[in-house]
């Protein structure tokens, strides 16, 4: 168990039973609510350009072009993008992979929408979650919008850290994973350390996640031409408030 991690923890986070666990865990009905509800924010016409960054696995990429939409996925997990880039050869998806880390990567296309799902929007510093808003609001068309869902915000984890801070086991298949969080009030981030078992073998891995209030977060968008439309929390278009679970954040480039 570790307090502290480098801020390049993502660069090879996302390899082994990790990433099975995480691609078993999301139920597909779940993944096509979701979509059906960022379509309808979006308010796209088929044949549009979508960004999905980070796209984990591409649940929501190939949900997307399965609704006739074209999308360029972005992630840095090698494991992610080759099993992703294996489903779009064999069900033939409009759905274009880039494998690289979005700090350093140029983005060459312009896109009429943006997502950021499953709580990837804060796995940087301040001073580099400066350069992925930048990057992500200056591929996006005057009027597009980009939507973030995070669980982690502080709204959601100040009022319920009491839980957050329980060591806490789940199971998905045969793969168990054990959680313990550590929050760090001084530098704003938390740690949060995963014991994995799957018949017989075990994994270890840490990942820092910095915290955010959602003025924060929207200071951030609007420094970038991003204004927050609205904020809910959860697919059935709910206001968000203090202590709901998640947050989706729905902002529009001026």
């Amino acid at each position: 168990m570790t307090n502290d991690i480098s801020d390049t923890w993502y660069q090879d986070f996302f390899q082994g039973i990790n990433c099975e666990l995480w691609e078993k865990a999301i139920p597909e009905e779940v993944t096509k609510q979701e979509v059906d509800f960022l379509l309808s924010e979006l308010d796209l016409q088929p044949g549009q350009r979508i960004l999905d960054i980070p796209c984990g696995f591409g649940r929501n990429a190939i949900e997307f072009s399965k609704h006739g939409f074209n999308v360029t996925g972005v992630d840095i997990s090698q494991t992610f993008i080759e099993g992703l880039n294996k489903k779009i050869h064999s069900e033939g998806l409009h759905v274009k992979t880039i494998m690289g880390d979005i700090l350093t990567l140029q983005l060459s296309e312009t896109f009429d929408a943006a997502v950021c799902l499953g709580n990837s929007f804060g796995y940087f510093s301040l001073d580099k979650m400066k350069i992925f808003i930048e990057k992500v609001s200056a591929s996006l068309a005057p009027g597009s919008k980009f939507i973030i869902n995070s669980g982690m915000v502080a709204e959601s984890i100040f009022p319920n850290f009491l839980k957050y801070a329980e060591n806490k086991v789940y199971t998905v298949g045969n793969i168990t994973m054990e959680v313990n969080n550590v929050y760090n009030a001084n530098d704003g981030f938390m740690i949060s350390n995963l014991h994995y078992t799957q018949e017989g073998k075990s994994e270890d891995h840490s990942y820092k996640h910095y915290v955010f209030t959602l003025a924060e977060i929207g200071r951030l968008l609007q420094s970038y031409g991003l204004n927050i439309s609205t904020a809910y929390s959860s697919t059935a278009k709910e206001t968000y408030k203090l202590g709901d679970p998640q947050v989706y954040i729905v902002a529009v480039k001026g």
